[in-house]
């Protein structure tokens, strides 16, 4: 639960917590009584924490984290909860786990990415991102429609989609004008085609299918041939 901030209602947040499975629910606007606990709990922060830390001039985020995890372990989780009766730490030991691992740093970056499309222009293979032009890899060249995953804020790490099952396929980067206006221009690769088996064309070779069937089940058993070949001249 968020409340109705800028950056938690932003497409980003809600995406990357729907991809790891997470509800996200806002508080109700105008409403700040639903925000207790939280208030409650900065309350704490800034009346011990920060208080302890007034003094200190050269103040690092080392220093913080370090402090910080000090004071949770030693002083707020081992206070006892005047709801509960009990201290956090004892709590959390006999309560159900229902925590889970938190995933890679890297899958954590790409969850809390937004997924747009574009249409990819045939001339010069780019599309237009955020009002910044990015080069589309030539084996995918074929396709019109591209699924990109971004965020708004760091349009250094965009990456090419799967749009069905979300996989991703390359990273895009941009269009470098310098280097495309010298003349050169750089080898086409084969475009990345998926064809399934049932939609691959047969060779138009004027052979029946039924024959063609006929010559492959027998090539399968492995017996010699049953004529002698004779050599052409």
């Amino acid at each position: 639960m968020t409340d109705n901030g800028s950056a938690m209602i932003a497409a980003e947040t809600k995406h990357g917590l729907h991809r790891l499975g997470v509800l996200h629910q806002t508080t109700l606007p105008y409403s700040p009584y639903q925000n207790g606990k939280q208030e409650a709990h900065w309350g704490q922060v800034e009346g011990r924490l920060l208080a302890m830390l007034e003094n200190c001039r050269d103040l690092t985020l080392v220093m913080l984290n370090e402090a910080t995890q000090a004071w949770v372990e030693l002083e707020y989780n081992r206070q006892v909860h005047s709801e509960t009766g009990q201290r956090p730490v004892e709590r959390f030991q006999r309560s159900p786990s229902v925590g889970r691992d938190c995933p890679p740093p890297d899958d954590l970056r790409m969850a809390f990415c937004i997924e747009r499309n574009r249409l990819q222009r045939r001339s010069d293979g780019t599309i237009t991102l955020e009002g910044v032009r990015f080069e589309i890899p030539n084996r995918y060249r074929h396709l019109l429609r591209i699924a990109v995953r971004y965020a708004s804020w760091d349009l250094t790490r965009v990456h090419m989609v799967d749009a069905r099952t979300g996989a991703l396929l390359a990273r895009i980067y941009p269009l470098d004008k310098s280097r495309n206006a010298d003349g050169r221009r750089r080898s086409l690769d084969p475009p990345v085609l998926q064809v399934s088996s049932e939609e691959v064309p047969t060779p138009d070779d004027g052979m029946a299918p039924l024959l063609r069937e006929l010559i492959q089940e027998y090539a399968a058993t492995g017996l010699p041939p049953a004529y002698l070949a004779k050599e052409e001249s």
